[in-house]
């Protein structure tokens, strides 16, 4: 049992957390928001996960880097976190590339 693919994931929402922190583009900017679309997204792809896993269009991967916990059959604690952050990078990114075209729209 590893928690290295665990700590991987914690550590780049971290880290995508200080970036959101210090321009306010997603979480600190909205959090009300926020929560709610992170909320949203999570649910969807969990949904998505667990519908692909019941037909069979893939299954839990074995790598050592994993803790080997299921949260369900084939669905490991890991892809909870891993939805998770996707779905706050793609907000954080979003908020990104909004202000770069506001910024932009400005300059014109």
């Amino acid at each position: 049992m590893s928690w290295l693919y665990l700590a991987s994931v914690i550590g780049a929402g971290f880290c995508m957390g200080l970036v959101d922190r210090r321009w306010s583009l997603f979480l600190f900017r909205d959090a009300r928001r926020a929560v709610t679309i992170l909320v949203a997204g999570f649910v969807f792809f969990l949904v998505w996960d667990l519908v692909a896993l019941e037909l069979g269009v893939y299954s839990r991967g074995e790598s050592p880097a994993m803790t080997g916990i299921e949260v369900a059959p084939d669905l490991p604690l890991e892809e909870l976190f891993f939805i998770a952050f996707l779905c706050y990078v793609t907000g954080v990114l979003h908020g990104l590339f909004d202000r770069v075209l506001r910024r932009e729209q400005v300059r014109r």
